[in-house]
Parts: structure tokens; C-alpha cells; sequence
């Protein structure tokens, strides 16, 4: 079985080394620095305006200046370097017949925890850089203005392998000529019908189970997450015990406190009408009697001031009257002691 030989051009696409970068600055690379030079890559360095995409905040990064951004929270950042991939500009810069260029974020920003959405830049764009980050670790984090933090790889494209028309030549490319940031040309309709929405279902998705499959540190934080529920079951289960014995010990009580008031208001009523009527009983007999008592006493006291009022009064007085009135008044007096000296007991 023979091989079958390509003739392949004499030039294709190739990466750029670090001698053809550096021939580049000023020109295609503007604002760049030789220190950003690596083997085969150019290090973006973080520009002066970002945008807070969690609350749509933008502001400037002065020189100097630190950029934090918080736990999960996401970014778009401009590079500090402005680049020009136009044909004019690479024809002065060099041989290239086009320049295409891959954003990749650098290893050290990886290993701190962010993460990028890499992406590309079209022959013929010129303008500052876009892209987003992600602070995807569970401490702030915080980048200094002018720091690297992503790899510019360099393509150099022939004379067969330049596109038709460069970026910027076409009215759907939007971002020739950014400076500062560029918001997402993505357009939407105001008002989309229901109809032509297509979603997931409405069964419930465990949040829990989406962190523990979604990776560092996602998966420590639903671990922990899951964690504190089951702690807080148990205290929400004894919470409920005791709240439900509290509730019975409630009822119990009240349902006591009910009966007891009832009976104590029963021997309330009792002792009060045995109290009423003993002393309605003994206050009448008393009653009685003292007032038998007094009226003799006031008869007796009347026929005695009688007997002396005719022994002392009268010029002439009737021995006979004066014994007679004297008689009755002793007789009354001692009756009256008599009859009142005692009460009668009460019948049982």
C-alpha cells in the first residue's frame, strides 16, 4: 500500500517567538513592554477600567490601584495594552500577511483560583481588550493595575491563510476600536412569547447536590453545606419536641387550673352560704333577745323615775302609788333579766 504525499505551501500559520513579539512593540503591540515577552506569548497586563457585572458598576483603575473582587463574583476588565492587527500595519512591521491571536489566562491566575473564558483576536481588529473573570476560589482576591494576568499567543498567517476581509470590515463586528469597556452586542427581543421559550422542567433541582457536583470549591461548600443541615435537623427535631411538650404541659396545666378554680369556687360558694346563714341565725337571736332586754330595761326605768317622780315631785303623794309604781318597776327589771339573760341555742 503506497503513500500518498500533500505538497504542503512553503508557509503556514506558526506561532510567534519571542524575537518576532518583540518586533511587534509599538507597532501591532502599542503601550506593550519587553518584561511581558515570553518563549512563545505575550502577557496581557490588567488595564484602568472594570466593570462589576453582579451589580453593572464600572470604574477606573488608577496606577497603583488594587482591583478585589469577592468570592463568585464576576468581572470584565480592559488590557492595558492596545493592539492593531490591521494589513497596513503588519506590512510595516514586518512579512506577515496576518496576525491572529489566542487569549489564554497565565498558570499563576489558575492556580489562585480564577477562572477565564478564553477566547480569540480576528486579524485586522485593532483596540484595547475585553474579557471576563471569575473569582471562583472562597477568599477576595486582589489584582494590582498593571498586573499579567493573561497569555496573548501570536499566529502569523500567510498569504493563503488571510481571511477575505479582515475584522472591523464588516458591520456585525462590533468591537473595532474598543476603549475602555464594551458592553455584549447581543441583542434580544423586548417581549418574547411564552410559546417560543423552551426551559427545563419544574420538578425541583437539590441546590446541595448541583454544589457538590460542580467542582472546587463548590463541592466543599455544598459539603459543609450539607453538614450544617444535618446539625440543624437535629436541633430542629428537638426543637419541635420541646415545643410540642411544651404545648402539652400547657394544656395540662390550663385544663388543672380550670378544674381546680371550679371546685374552689364550689367550696367558695358553699362556706360563704354556711357563714351567711349561721350568722344570719345567730344575729337574729341575738337581735331578739337584746331588744327584749332593752325594752324591759326602759319599762323598768320608766316605772322607777315614775315612783320617785310622785315620792319627790308631788306636794301630797299616795304612799299606796309610790309602792305600787316602785313594785312594778322592781318586778319588770327582774323579769326582764330573766327572759334576756340567756339565749336560746339554735335548733340543729
Amino acid at each position: 500500500m503506497g503513500l500518498t504525499v500533500v505538497n504542503l505551501p512553503a508557509l503556514m500559520a506558526y506561532v510567534l517567538p519571542d524575537r518576532e513579539i518583540k518586533s511587534l512593540l509599538g507597532t501591532a503591540i502599542l503601550g506593550g513592554s519587553e518584561e511581558c515577552i515570553r518563549i512563545n506569548s505575550y502577557e496581557v497586563r490588567l488595564g484602568t477600567h472594570v466593570r462589576f457585572d453582579s451589580t453593572g458598576e464600572e470604574f477606573d483603575l488608577p496606577d497603583g490601584h488594587y482591583l478585589e473582587i469577592e468570592p463568585g463574583d464576576f468581572v470584565t476588565v480592559e488590557s492595558l495594552e492596545r493592539f492593531d492587527f490591521s494589513t497596513k500595519v503588519l506590512a510595516s512591521a514586518g512579512n506577515l500577511c496576518g496576525l491572529f491571536a489566542l487569549i489564554t489566562p497565565t498558570t499563576t491566575m489558575m492556580r489562585e483560583g480564577f477562572l477565564f473564558a478564553s477566547t480569540k483576536v480576528d486579524p485586522g481588529y485593532h483596540g484595547n481588550l475585553n474579557w471576563g473573570i471569575r473569582n471562583s476560589s472562597i477568599k477576595t482576591v486582589k489584582l494590582r493595575q498593571g498586573e499579567r494576568i493573561f497569555k496573548l499567543t501570536l499566529w502569523g498567517l500567510d498569504e493563503n491563510e488571510k481571511p477575505d476581509k479582515q475584522y472591523g470590515e464588516s458591520s456585525i463586528d462590533h468591537y473595532q476600536g474598543t476603549s475602555g469597556i464594551k458592553s455584549s452586542a447581543r441583542v434580544l427581543p423586548v417581549d418574547i412569547p411564552e410559546k417560543l421559550v423552551v426551559r427545563r422542567s419544574q420538578r425541583k433541582i437539590d441546590p446541595l447536590k448541583q454544589l457538590t457536583q460542580a467542582g472546587y470549591p463548590f463541592n466543599h461548600i455544598g459539603t459543609e453545606l450539607i453538614s450544617i443541615q444535618g446539625q440543624f435537623k437535629i436541633v430542629s427535631e428537638d426543637v419541635a419536641a420541646l415545643t410540642n411538650g411544651m404545648k402539652t404541659l400547657g394544656e395540662t396545666i390550663e385544663n388543672e387550673t380550670t378544674t381546680l378554680t371550679t371546685k374552689l369556687n364550689g367550696l367558695i360558694d358553699q362556706v360563704e352560704g354556711k357563714v351567711r346563714d349561721a350568722f344570719r341565725e345567730q344575729f337574729g337571736l341575738y337581735f331578739d333577745s337584746k331588744m327584749l332586754r332593752v325594752y324591759g330595761t326602759v319599762a323598768a326605768i320608766v316605772s322607777v323615775c315614775l315612783g320617785g317622780y310622785k315620792l319627790l315631785i308631788e306636794s301630797v303623794p299616795s304612799k299606796t302609788q309610790v309602792e305600787i309604781l316602785v313594785g312594778i318597776g322592781i318586778v319588770l327589771l327582774v323579769a326582764t333579766l330573766l327572759l334576756t339573760g340567756k339565749p336560746p341555742s339554735p335548733k340543729k
